[in-house]
């Protein structure tokens, strides 16, 4: 596998490092919690408000969000009428904000810092900070709004030292749903930033601190490095029918639609993530649909994953820090087609590892990969890297024009692993790849994977084993009752 692109910590932790200058002249909305306010309903109306009174009545609307952030009380749901409301909003206690038409927009023409990453001190210049430093925010929740970063991404002290999220949910919980989160980029000049960047939402809890963010029907456009970012062992993230596009082919930057971190817990079910490519002439770079590094359990279920240079890649290594408690990853139902590397020449020929449907690397973690359809990928539709203990199963491998590189690929080097170990592959269906059904590319002895069950058809060759044992054809493998098609079937052929 090329380099993966990363919001990267310093150290031997991953960055969402940043350093940057306060701004001055910016109007941020800080809601000042009243503890002994009762939960009520505020209104807003950027046309026809006035920054006067409790905003109680449609009759006596605010002219801001901020300022209804700051006469509501916890628990109160703030109504928004259409409009634009140039505001960067710190939300400081549980409230509900929701647009209560179409075009409600929240768009500051300039951001300032308004949070720190306590793990690596990072400075967060978001638009929508939802942080409560004692630790109580537990239900905020932000509902059809949209969040367009396109004038604050001017902010003058903006480098690659500037972490500039459209939402961001700091040791703080609640759910974003129907939100538009768009153009959070900073100047074109800065896409190559492997530290700060302008992303979507992020999602991230401190040491000891919890974060649990339901995300439902998102639409998360023109994101500069992510679009979707969960962060930390205290985060759970739980995504669903949410649409992930980024910026297309790019030299610019190696942009991942969503990535994970060290996550608790995470569940991505019924989305769409596309478009993520990098063109850039310096070397192997993948951009990734879903990135999914170190985490706890994994639930990817029923999504349409296509167009990035690798659509998943999920991988376990210490070198990247924080990780999670042993969980099962589970990937299941998914679809995942037409990834495409796009680097220059060497790297953009098949072979070379780049382009593929889904990538499992270094793990010991249980992994599931169950009736997936991967599909008209550039190089492989499955592929384990260093693995041990994942199971491929059911999956349809099935396309008559314009099949994967190779079906499914199990050996090594992996990240952190030199080749796969002890790996089931069973009732997989791989007809028309433009290479190999299936490929053990592994020469270590104890390689002892077993694949069985499989049909492996009207591929240039159904199966080949580079392995050598004592086991299967003098493979260091096991095959049994694949079902191969015709000649040219196998290699060796007594795998078949």
């Amino acid at each position: 596998m090329g380099r993966i692109a990363l919001i990267r910590r310093t150290g031997t932790t991953l960055a969402k490092s940043i350093g940057a200058f306060a701004l001055a002249a910016v109007l941020v909305g800080v809601a000042s919690q009243r503890a002994d306010a009762a939960p009520t309903t505020l209104y807003v109306n950027a046309s026809s408000g006035h920054d006067t009174g409790n905003c109680h009545s449609l009759t006596a609307a605010c002219a801001t969000i901020s300022y209804a952030l700051n006469q509501a009380g916890t628990g109160a749901t703030i109504n928004v009428a259409k409009g634009t409301y140039p505001q960067q909003l710190t939300i400081t206690q549980n409230v509900t904000i929701i647009g209560r038409a179409p075009n409600v927009v929240i768009a500051p023409p300039i951001v300032s810092q308004n949070d720190l990453d306590a793990d690596s001190t990072t400075p967060q210049f978001a638009i929508v900070d939802v942080h409560n430093a004692a630790h109580a925010i537990t239900n905020v929740n932000l509902e059809n709004l949209t969040v367009n970063g396109a004038a604050a991404g001017s902010t003058p002290s903006f480098n690659c030292g500037t972490n500039f999220p459209g939402i961001y949910y700091h040791n703080a919980s609640g759910k974003l749903i129907n939100d538009h989160v768009i153009n959070v980029e900073m100047p074109p000049a800065l896409f190559g930033c492997q530290t700060g960047a302008g992303m979507g939402v992020l999602v991230h809890s401190d040491a000891g601190d919890v974060s649990n963010v339901v995300m439902q029907k998102l639409t998360v456009t023109n994101y500069q490095k992510g679009g979707i970012l969960c962060f930390d062992l205290g985060t759970t993230c739980v995504i669903s029918k949410s649409t992930i596009t980024g910026i297309g082919p790019t030299p610019l930057t190696s942009a991942n639609g969503v990535q994970v971190w060290g996550t608790g817990s995470f569940t991505f079910e019924q989305n769409r993530v596309s478009d993520n490519t990098y063109t850039g002439p310096s070397g192997p770079a993948s951009a990734v649909g879903l990135l999914i590094i170190n985490a706890g359990a994994v639930n990817v279920k029923r999504n349409m994953i296509t167009a990035n240079d690798v659509d998943v890649y999920a991988l376990e290594d210490a070198a990247f820090g924080l990780v999670a408690p042993a969980r099962q990853w589970s990937f299941v139902g998914n679809h995942l087609e037409n990834a495409t590397d796009d680097a220059p020449a060497p790297w953009n020929v098949e072979g070379k590892g780049y382009g593929d449907g889904i990538d499992i690397d270094s793990t010991t973690n249980p992994v599931l990969i169950k009736q997936n359809r991967t599909i008209s990928n550039f190089e492989y539709g499955i592929a384990l890297f260093g693995t041990t203990g994942v199971t491929v199963k059911k999956n349809n491998l099935v396309f008559h024009a314009h099949g994967n590189y190779d079906g499914i690929y199990v050996g090594g080097p992996g990240s952190a692993v030199a080749s796969s170990t002890r790996n089931t592959i069973t009732h997989n269906k791989a007809f028309f790849e433009r290479n190999d059904g299936i490929l053990a590319d592994v020469t270590a002895t104890e390689s002892q994977n077993t694949f069985s069950l499989n049909v492996l058809k009207d591929d240039p060759r159904a199966a080949q084993d580079l392995s050598t044992g004592g086991r299967t054809a003098g493979t260091a493998n096991t095959w049994s009752l694949n079902h191969c098609g015709t000649a040219p079937v196998a290699s060796p052929t007594g795998i078949c």
